[in-house]
């Protein structure tokens, strides 16, 4: 039998667990406790119950998942397994019935929301579903990261309670906490995981799929979105290349460019970067590091200076400017942000922070996504992951280290501050 389902997938659902007495096996990144509930139930009376979610630290600030319904799950004995990038929904209750849809397992996608979905009961294709569900979990298992333990519950709610303390502290721009965890099946979701900016705009790019999933209306929770302020990022901007390195023995002077009559000053990225300034916010905070050389003669990227970014908008692209050629760089990189205001060490390249020297310092701590992999990120790979990338986030035990270190070379050399009028 193949039955459509629209508005009773509640029902259906609470009746299905109510009836298995096999396995119930779900995929959904979203969850509520009262659906947690469900599954609970159902493994205290000798169900085998798994249940492979999304793990996003924001997933769980704004209410799309639940810390509290996973934990009452792992303590009723269900089996919880994390996966990056997923947006699967499909239920499985024994062989004889299973469900596959746009729902996800929250009370917003079984209760409220527009939803369709496919019922299938004693069909031959609930096998093939079973054998997708059984390779996923072997896929799932090879990555330590893919099982949901008690130590990765913890670890989120403190990470949980850190950004609320933050939320009610900070009064800068909103962003998303690109906190993932989870097991990884392709590059893609390699990136997710390991690389903040496109973890923000994985997580942004499917605001919408929250927002429509939101699981505490019926327990007073607020449909539309969540805005979290939490602290501004820090971003470390490169400049030059590896192959083409900027001439230690010069100044790094910033480029003035001419908006309405006001000068502003930029930080570029070429067409494939996009993605990159999509994530910056109002009052990100960015240290200038251009790939040079060093006092003595090595080839490093050099930190010389810092500044505030303003927010990036789709209109800040030079090709839309007269001065859209003023440099031979400017057709590679005609994409922009604004920075509000910049302080650059009056001193040639060589004389900056050698960006060797902090990740010496600080190893795994140096970046966000690398301060909670210390096992994973050794010195010498650390000291790599700038390569091929056009900004990184910094941890604030880097942000305070370098800020440290330019104030020492503010005092010996001097500074040259610019402010845009724009």
């Amino acid at each position: 039998m193949v039955e459509i389902v629209t508005d009773e997938h509640y029902g259906l659902v609470f009746s299905l667990f109510n009836n298995s007495e096999e396995d119930v096996r779900i995929i959904s990144p979203f969850l509520s406790k009262k659906m947690a509930d469900l599954l609970c139930e159902s493994s205290k009376k000798g169900v085998n119950c798994s249940f492979i979610t999304r793990f996003y630290l924001q997933d769980f600030l704004d209410g799309s998942n639940s810390l509290e319904g996973l934990q009452n799950m792992l303590d009723s004995g269900v089996k919880l397994y994390a996966l990056v990038g997923l947006h699967t929904k499909l239920y499985l209750f024994g062989y004889n019935d299973a469900i596959v849809g746009s729902a996800n397992f929250t009370e917003g996608g079984l209760i409220r929301n527009i939803e369709l979905s496919v019922h299938l009961r004693d069909e031959e294709a609930i096998d093939d579903l079973h054998e997708y569900f059984e390779d996923l979990i072997i896929k799932i298992k090879n990555d330590k990261e893919g099982i949901i333990t008690q130590e990765m519950l913890d670890e989120y709610k403190n990470k949980y309670k850190q950004q609320k303390e933050k939320k009610k502290k900070a009064d800068g721009s909103t962003h998303v906490v690109a906190t993932v965890r989870g097991a990884t099946l392709d590059r893609k979701a390699r990136d997710i995981r390991e690389k903040i900016e496109i973890a923000q705009e994985e997580i942004e790019n499917n605001k919408e799929e929250r927002i429509s999933d939101a699981v505490y209306i019926a327990l007073g929770g607020k449909a539309e979105p969540v805005s979290h302020k939490s602290l501004n990022n820090i971003i470390l901007k490169f400049s030059a290349s590896s192959k083409h390195r900027a001439d230690e023995n010069k100044h790094i002077d910033m480029h003035p460019f001419i908006i309405e009559g006001k000068t502003i000053y930029t930080s570029n990225f070429s067409e494939a970067k996009k993605s990159s300034l999509k994530t910056i916010q109002e009052g990100d905070e960015i240290f200038l590091c251009v790939h040079s050389y060093d006092l003595n003669g090595n080839p490093c990227p050099m930190i010389v200076g810092k500044g505030i970014f303003r927010k990036f908008n789709s209109n800040n692209d030079a090709r839309k400017h007269d001065w859209a050629n003023k440099y031979e760089w400017l057709p590679e990189y005609p994409l922009y942000c604004v920075i509000s205001e910049a302080k650059i060490i009056n001193a040639p390249i060589k004389y900056g922070i050698p960006l060797r020297e902090v990740t010496d310092a600080l190893r795994y701590k140096t970046y966000m996504h690398t301060r909670n992999n210390s096992d994973k990120y050794t010195n010498e790979r650390v000291a790599r992951v700038h390569r091929q990338q056009a900004m990184l986030m910094l941890s604030p035990e880097a942000k305070e280290y370098i800020d440290g270190r330019l104030s020492e070379l503010w005092k010996e050399y001097g500074c040259n501050i610019y402010k845009s009028e724009h």
